[in-house]
This record gives C-alpha cells, structure tokens and sequence, in this order.
C-alpha cells in the first residue's frame, strides 16, 4: 500500500495542477482540461519513506513531475566550499510547509539541511498555464554558494518534439549512455539528427546537455499525438542556462522501471553539481540574509496547433501563449 499523502488541487477553465507538498513540495501533475494530456511523469515509487540525509538517492524519491534542485544537482563530496550536498540536492527530499492557499494559489516554503537556505515559492494559475514564483534566502551567518535548477519531469510519446530557443544552435554533451550523440564534453548541433525527436522507452538511451548563455528565455515541449504544446518561460537574466535531459529507458538501469521522460531545466549553471559550478566561477554567492528572486511560467497552447506553428511561437514568443 502507497502512503496517503495530502494533495493540493489548482484547477481553472484550461488546466488541473496537483502540488504534493510533503513529496519536495513537487507539482505532481499538469493536466489539460481542453485535450486531457498530463504533461508531467507520474511516479512509479508508490511506496515512498524519506529519510532526508546526505545519502538519499533521488532514484528513490518520487522521481516525477517538478521538483526543485537546490543547492546541487549532482551529489557533492566534503571537499566542495561549504560541505558535502546530497543527491539532487536537500529540497526534493523535504516535507515542505504550506504558508498559504486558496482557489488558484499555494504558497511553500522548506529549509534545508547541507546549507542554511530557505527556499519558498508560489504557485499560481494563470489563463493557460501557471506561475512559479521563487526566493531562496540565506539564513546563516556567513557566504553561502548554491546552484538551482528546475528539474521537470515531462510525460512523452514517440514522436514528441523537443523545442529550443534558435540561439540553442549547439549544446555541450556532459553525459551519454550509449555515445549516440559523441563523448561528454563534446559540441553536439542541435537539433542535429533529428534528435529533438523523442524515441521510443525501449531505444534505452539517456543523455545529458547544456546550453550556452541564452538571452531567449522560452523552450517547449510538442505532444504530436494531441497537437499541443506546453512552453516554459524563465528569465535568462536570472537563470542564464538550459540544461535538457532526454531520457527513453536509459536510467537508473538494473531492474527497477526505467524513466521516460524528457526534462528543461532552466539552471543558474550549466554545471552538473555545486562543486562544478564553482570550479568554473559560476556558484551563486548569497550574503547572510541576501535572498535571490526568480520565476518560472509553464503555459498550453490551444489544442489542435501544428509542430511548425510552436516551434515558432516558442522562438518568437508571440501571443499564441499566456505569458507571465
């Protein structure tokens, strides 16, 4: 039997969101209420007993919809500045407050344990689509570092079709479980052969990649089947990287279910842990009691659109979206 947790439950004339905040505080699902589409990974670890900690693997969280990376996205050792840093980071592992709610809001706020943050955010319904408000604080006393990405979790289909910003022409390889796309650290062209293209959950491969600095702050994800789109916009003032994660039944491997499912992950760095991060300069340095402010804006097209017809709105940027 899977453990009864509370859901929060947001939902207008376009979309239902599922928000669990005792799971990382993560959205769990994004549903259209025009197609019926869940844009968002259901989790197949139904019986979840988390032990917050140093040593807590993400693999065995929910591992689906969106969860938050903070303040690393892979595990760190006691040699990076300010000590070691779980898996994914303490967020995702948390049972988050809720601080405030009502018809089309909830707002959540956790603290973490490797490093003395205090993460909130509000999530709000929008017309088409929802608003994801940040503040991450520093509540110590001395300079602390951190590194955030958004880590959502897309449902997919063969045939989908990955989005980037055109600018995205080429984008750094840091990992390949089966060398389709060169060796980590290799300058992939996007979307080259055809690798915007989703593959079927038993090709088996996963890959990881980052772009460059963006200015355009809008990627998306296509469903071909039921001719809609999903856009995600952020500020590239604020998270100046795109980091994508294609992964068609290649992680975690041994016997548990293999994912499926397609991440954007707006990132402060193009890094895959803090002590990367720092290593090349780019750690975000917040003062004792200096917060840092961001947002994210998940929005659905109308139904029934063409490939072509998002592929240019997300490049563009043109009403065919709600944006925040």
């Amino acid at each position: 039997m899977g453990v009864h947790r509370k859901t929060i439950v947001l939902t207008n004339g376009s979309l239902s969101v599922s928000i669990v905040p005792e799971e990382g505080g993560r959205i769990s699902s994004l549903v259209s209420r025009v197609t019926g589409i869940e844009f968002l990974t259901q989790s197949t670890n139904e019986d979840l007993h988390l032990k917050p900690g140093l040593d807590a693997q993400f693999q065995h969280g929910a591992c689906a919809g969106i969860e938050e990376c903070l303040p690393t996205v892979g595990i760190c050792d006691d040699t990076t500045a300010g000590g070691p840093v779980p898996d994914h980071g303490d967020f995702w592992q948390l049972s988050w407050r809720v601080t405030a709610q009502s018809a089309d809001n909830a707002a959540l706020a956790a603290n973490g344990f490797s490093r003395p943050l205090l993460f909130q955010k509000t999530i709000s319904l929008q017309e088409s689509g929802l608003s994801i408000r940040y503040r991450v604080q520093n509540i110590g006393q001395r300079d602390t570092s951190f590194l955030y990405a958004c880590h959502p979790l897309f449902a997919i289909e063969p045939g989908d079709r990955v989005v980037l910003p055109s600018e995205a022409e080429t984008l750094q390889l840091t990992y390949s479980r089966t060398g389709r796309m060169g060796k980590p650290g290799d300058q992939v062209a996007w979307p080259g052969n055809e690798f915007d293209v989703v593959l079927p959950a038993e090709a088996g491969d996963a890959e990881m990649l980052y772009s460059g600095k963006l200015s355009t702050g809008r990627c998306g994800l296509f469903r071909s089947e039921g001719k809609q789109g999903l856009l995600l916009s952020f500020s590239p003032q604020k998270l100046p990287y795109l980091g994508l994660w294609l992964c068609y039944g290649g992680w975690p491997g041994g016997s548990a279910p293999q994912q499926y499912a397609v991440a954007l992950e707006p990132t402060t760095a193009p890094c895959g842990t803090l002590k990367e991060a720092h290593e090349k300069g780019l750690a975000f340095q917040l003062a004792p009691g200096e917060a840092f402010e961001w947002e994210l804006g998940i929005h659905l097209t109308p139904s029934g659109i063409t490939w072509e017809t998002f592929r240019g709105a997300v490049d563009s940027g043109t009403q065919l979206f709600q944006t925040v």
